[in-house]
């Protein structure tokens, strides 16, 4: 049957799709890539259903035109699958065949085939094959989202006008316009036959060319539905009316996975097997989806995009320098990027962040050692958390924390200089030390952890405050000294700790109490009449020479480059500050001239100016003298404050020094007295005054270079640096005035020192003779006698002990049997017994824990031998049983073969071929190797016996060994527990070590029982295996028989048929020879006579070539028939001898059957003795 289209344009069509889709698969580099297609049918038939099929709920009968006035009828039976006369919507795939094919109901108008997929496909066409007349009209559709909506893809109808009045006709010219197109047949209305095929590339040729816009808008569907509306128009056959129904041989849904342009292979999803084309994709472009309907989990810098004919539309990869494996599209960092990347890094790795993970996360810093790839890249701020200040981060950069104020460390780990006891609780972090400055380390004041303070050499006190015994000089801030009194002019060893004066005997002076009375002079740095008493000098020591002053006139002896009352300055010539005071470069002088020259002019300018503006009439201001004057006077005044200095830095030191020892003496004497801190804010007040002083030298420099900078001749900037000299110096003034109120409380707390100081003299003397009574009791001997077990007759005095407390060679040792006295002697004695016992212990641990796994080790290998034996046994079983069926069938087989045989119309050419075929069996093995393996079984099993018991015992022996293994852990734990007689531990050792021998030996005993039925049972299943091959070898080679045997008798029975045909030939073929032999006789008899005429009348002509032709085909036909008869002897010989050698072979085979059947009992005896043993 014909198709309903034109051919001619369909083809032309084809060709013009099958180069198009060529060019739409080219290299998926260069643009969109698409699958092959195929049919989508195949492997799914379980998803097509048709809304209505003949005799599928009870048999029906229909008829069909046959011949011009004739009709045929038949029944439709659609019950059962595979009914010969079924006509089941699964036969219209391909592979089902022409004869097959799907029939709708008789008379049912509206009738659909629908494919309903389980996930979306791209559509290439549809051909289907009737075997019915074409319908009258019949439409298309598709849907995309499982079937909630519908699509029509075109309507088909022999009249569209009156099949669907409202749809146009002719082709599409848009998306989803739906038109309807003829669907008419060449020859009228034929009663068989006719193909409709569909396509999607030409239904979008006439909207557009490009091949990946026709896929994306009309190719993707998931439901497919072929809805028939009007059946088709058959004529009458006379008097009757034919069936009218839908009949599809085949249908193809030709299409692939689809994949958006963006693969060009289909992936198995499921079996590999089950379908002709597979739903999931192999994406290229970077794409991933079942459909690559997105962007690979770190190709998403670009949105995804399907592909189209000359564009890929490829997925970039978002740049997460290896942090990631993964990101995400975002159109906002699209944008601001300016349409280069919109890729965001999922889950940055590695302790990094940002939307590349370009950057270290909170609390970790760029490691600038590694590259920006590297796992490494960050790492963590490690900031203390008691030193940080709460809630800052740290330097990403550097990884250096925000520290608080009194901490200090790249991780605020460690207190400044001065501080100490870092804690979390403290807002500043570190508690300040409070030391002495004067008497502690400048480097390291005090300890950061325990705040202990760093004392100087000689120094002592907790804050590191007063000079050790028989020292001073504390203020020098190098430690103190020693007070050096002389033995003979001195009261004491000790001295005055800010001063340094000994107590002198009458008729000694001097510091050191040296000097004889009429040679008395005042020390060093200080002046007077030492008889009357030396004063100290008011000098800066930092700045003169070593004796300080002039001892008659205090005057300060300045070394050079120093100069001022106090020697607390540096001369004009040296440009350091003090107190190094470097001499200055040589062009100091060439510059000190101009300055100086400067000076003068201004001095000029400034009075030339006072007299102008003191004129009557003029301009300027007369206010500006007197200010000018009263700056002056300032000036002075400050000046004079600050050479009137009354305290020096080291006096100030001294003072406190003094007062702090007269406190603590205080305290000691009395604890509950409460002294009056009047210097508690002197540190801070100073501090204050030493940043103030800090300040206003940095003014002053910064003055000083800006007037050495300004050298020229503009008085008014002169004039300026000259009032800004006078605020300075005005400010200076204030600070100074403060600080004469400081002073003025120190020499309050010097006086108070002194006083103090005199009361502490009295109590040293008390110290003393306390120290003196010490020294001569208690007596310690008696009792370091009774601790070291010694006989020590020699005082042993706190103060005084001469040698070791305990000598080693002044007490008695302790040892086995021998007795011992002395604390110490008898602890050494214990410890060592306690060593001894420990040493025990461990080695009992150690014991114990081999006989715990050994004890484990043997329980797991007696469960697995239990597990083999079980196993073995249910081997046998099965194997036992496949042996009988195995006989069963070959008694059955042999006594088919007797039958067979026995026949006698069996063909000996048959009989031949099932005896041939018998003698070429090898069975696996003979009777004697079976007979032998069945001894070798036995004896193996006369060896093992019954494993049960041998398990048994095993058990009873692990038992035994755990109980044992459980009295020596209590033996063991009896002797922790022990704090006694060391013996008793001892013997708890012993006894557990005893048990643990006889575990031991009854775990080996039952190892070496386990091993035995391990080997048995191994070399059983050694022997039976091969047992097992054989006996299934032989069946397989049986069945194999069988099946042959099958055949032959088919055959036979064939050849028996052919066989009487023959024969019935045969004989008709006899009576024809000998009919033939006597009319041959006839003829010879005739042929003699003639002959003898011939040679009586030679003149015969041509009656006598007659006869003489007549009489050589006659003789061809004797030899023709006497070789005839010879093949029949030959014949007949060659099936007695087949029938000779049948009887033989079945002799041999009934003698195989009775080896089979002493080999099965055989084994049916070893099956029954093993059960036994189960």
């Amino acid at each position: 049957m014909e198709s309903c289209c034109q051919l001619w344009p369909w083809a032309l069509f084809v060709l013009l799709a099958s180069l198009r889709l060529l060019g739409a698969q080219h290299d998926c580099s260069r643009g969109a890539c698409y699958p092959p297609r195929g049919d989508l049918l195949l492997g799914r038939v379980q998803h097509l259903r048709a809304s209505s099929t003949c005799g599928l709920t009870k048999p029906e009968t229909y008829c069909t035109p046959h011949g011009e006035w004739n009709m045929r009828c038949c029944r439709c039976d659609s019950r059962l699958p595979h009914s010969h006369n079924g006509h089941r919507v699964e036969n219209v795939l391909s592979s089902a065949g022409r004869s097959r094919w799907w029939q709708s109901q008789s008379g049912m108008e509206r009738v659909y085939l629908q494919l309903d997929l389980d996930e979306k496909f791209q559509l290439d066409g549809i051909m289907l094959d009737f075997r019915s007349p074409l319908p009258t009209a019949m439409l298309i559709e598709r849907s995309t989202d499982f079937g909630k909506t519908w699509e029509v893809y075109q309507y088909l109808a022999s009249d569209c006008a009156a099949a669907f009045p409202h749809v146009p006709r002719g082709s599409p010219e848009s998306w989803g316009d739906a038109r309807c197109q003829a669907l008419q047949a060449q020859h009228g209305y034929p009663a068989h036959g006719g193909k409709v095929k569909f396509s999607v590339q030409d239904l979008a040729s006439t909207i557009t060319t490009s091949y990946s816009q026709a896929v994306s808008r009309l190719g993707q569907f998931t439901n497919l539905r072929i809805n028939f509306t009007q059946l088709p128009h058959v004529l009458r056959q006379g008097y009757h009316s034919p069936s009218t129904f839908y009949a599809v041989t085949e249908m193809q849904v030709l299409g692939s996975c689809f994949c958006n342009g963006h693969a060009d292979r289909c992936a198995p999803s499921g079996d590999p097997h089950a379908m002709q084309v597979h739903g999931h994709c192999e994406c290229q472009h970077n794409t991933a989806g079942p459909h690559c309907e997105r962007c690979a989990a770190l190709y998403n810098a670009r949105p995804w995009a399907p592909a189209e004919d000359n564009d890929p539309h490829e997925c970039q990869r978002c740049n997460c320098n290896g942090h990631s494996t993964s990101c995400h599209f975002d159109p906002e960092v699209f944008r601001s990027s300016g349409g280069v990347s919109g890729g965001v890094c999922d889950n940055c790795q590695h302790n990094t962040a940002g939307n590349n993970c370009e950057r270290c996360q909170t609390n970790y810093f760029r490691n600038q050692r590694q590259d920006l790839t590297h796992p490494e890249a960050c790492l963590p701020c490690e900031c203390d958390p008691d030193g940080t200040v709460p809630g800052s981060i740290c330097d990403p950069l550097s990884g250096r924390c925000v520290c608080k104020e009194n901490v200090q460390g790249e991780r605020c780990h460690l207190c400044k200089p001065g501080f100490a006891q870092l804690a979390h609780a403290n807002p500043m972090g570190c508690r300040r030390c409070s030391c002495n400055v004067l008497g502690t380390r400048q480097d390291m004041p005090c300890d950061d952890e325990t705040g202990q303070c760093s004392c100087l050499p000689n120094v002592v006190g907790a804050e590191c405050d007063q000079c050790a015994a028989e020292h001073w000089d504390m203020a020098s801030g190098r430690g103190c000294r020693p007070c050096d009194c002389h033995p003979g002019g001195s009261l004491s060893t000790h001295c005055n700790q800010f001063t340094g004066q000994c107590s002198c005997r009458e008729g000694f002076a001097g510091r050191t109490c040296s000097a004889a009375q009429q040679e008395q002079a005042c020390p060093d740095r200080h002046y007077g009449n030492a008889r009357v008493g030396c004063t100290e000098c008011n000098c800066d020591f930092q700045g003169t020479e070593g004796v300080g002053c002039d001892k008659s006139t205090g005057r300060c002896l300045c070394r050079p480059g120093v100069t001022g009352p106090r020697c607390d300055q540096c001369q004009r010539d040296h440009c350091s500050t003090y107190p190094s005071c470097e001499p200055c470069h040589p062009c100091f002088h060439a510059y000190d001239g101009d300055i100086q020259r400067l000076r003068l002019r201004l001095h000029q300018s400034a009075l030339s100016n006072s007299s102008v503006l003191l004129l009557p009439g003029g301009t300027g201001g007369s206010h500006l003298g007197p200010r000018l004057a009263q700056a002056e006077g300032t000036a002075q005044q400050a000046q004079g404050i600050l050479g009137r200095s009354p305290g020096t830095e080291q006096g100030l030191a001294q003072a406190g020094s003094a007062l702090a020892a007269i406190r603590e003496q205080m305290q000691g004497i009395n604890p509950n007295f409460q002294l009056l801190d009047v210097t508690a804010s002197l540190s801070s007040e100073l501090k204050a005054l030493n940043s103030s002083l800090v300040i206003i030298n940095n003014q002053y420099q910064s003055k000083k270079t800006q007037f050495e900078t300004s050298r020229s001749t503009d008085l008014s900037g002169a004039f300026q640096t000259i009032r800004s000299a006078y605020q300075t110096s005005a400010n200076a003034s204030g600070l100074v005035a403060g600080a004469a109120a400081l002073l003025a409380r120190s020499r309050e707390n010097r006086r108070n020192a002194a006083a103090l100081e005199g009361a502490a003299g009295a109590h040293s003397t008390k110290l003393l003779a306390l120290r003196a009574e010490v020294a001569s009791s208690p007596n310690l001997t008696p009792a370091a006698n009774k601790i070291c077990g010694g006989f020590r007759v020699e005082k042993c005095t706190p103060a005084q002990c001469q040698g070791l407390l305990c000598p080693r060679d002044n007490g008695t040792a302790c040892g086995a049997g021998l007795s011992c006295r002395g604390a110490f002697p008898r602890s050494a004695g214990a410890l060592g017994t306690a060593t001894k016992a420990s040493r025990e212990l461990g080695g009992l641990s150690a014991r114990l824990r081999d006989t715990a796994q050994l004890i484990k080790t043997t329980e797991t290998s007696a469960n697995q031998i239990q597990s083999n034996v079980r196993r073995l046994v249910e081997q046998m079983s099965v194997t036992r049983t496949q042996i009988e069926g195995d006989v069963r069938r070959i008694q059955q087989f042999i006594q088919q073969v007797r039958n067979f045989l026995s026949d006698k119309d069996t063909d000996p050419a048959t009989i031949q071929e099932i005896s041939e075929f018998v003698l070429s069996l090898r069975l696996p093995t003979d009777a004697a190797a079976v007979l032998r393996k069945m001894t070798e079984i036995q004896n193996l099993a006369t060896k093992l016996q019954c494993p049960e018991s041998i398990l048994a015992q095993t058990a009873e022996d692990i038992a035994k060994a755990k109980r044992l293994q459980q009295e020596a852990e209590q033996a063991r734990n009896r002797a922790n527990a022990v704090e006694g007689d060391v013996e008793e531990v001892v013997g708890y050792l012993r006894r557990a070590n005893t048990v643990l021998l006889e575990a031991q030996g009854a775990i080996r005993g039952s190892s070496s029982s386990l091993r035995f039925i391990q080997e048995r049972v191994e070399e059983i299943e050694a022997v039976l295996g091969p047992a097992e091959r054989n006996a299934q070898a032989v069946a397989e080679e049986l069945a194999a028989l069988r099946e042959g045997l099958r055949q032959l008798q088919q055959a036979e029975g064939q050849n028996r048929l052919r066989a009487s045909d023959a024969q019935r030939a045969a004989a008709a073929a006899g009576e024809k020879a000998g009919r033939a032999q006597q009319s041959f006789q006839q003829v010879k008899q005739m042929y003699a006579e003639l002959k003898s005429r011939m040679e009586q009348s030679p003149a015969l002509g041509g009656q006598g070539s007659r006869v003489q032709s007549i009489g050589q085909e006659a003789k061809d036909l004797f030899e023709e028939t006497s070789a005839m008869m010879l093949r029949m002897a030959a014949l007949e010989t060659e099936i007695q001898e087949s029938n000779r050698a049948l009887l033989s072979k079945s002799a041999r085979l009934s003698g195989l059957q009775e080896r089979v059947g002493r080999i099965r009992d055989a084994i049916s005896k070893r099956v029954a003795y093993y059960d036994s043993c189960s």
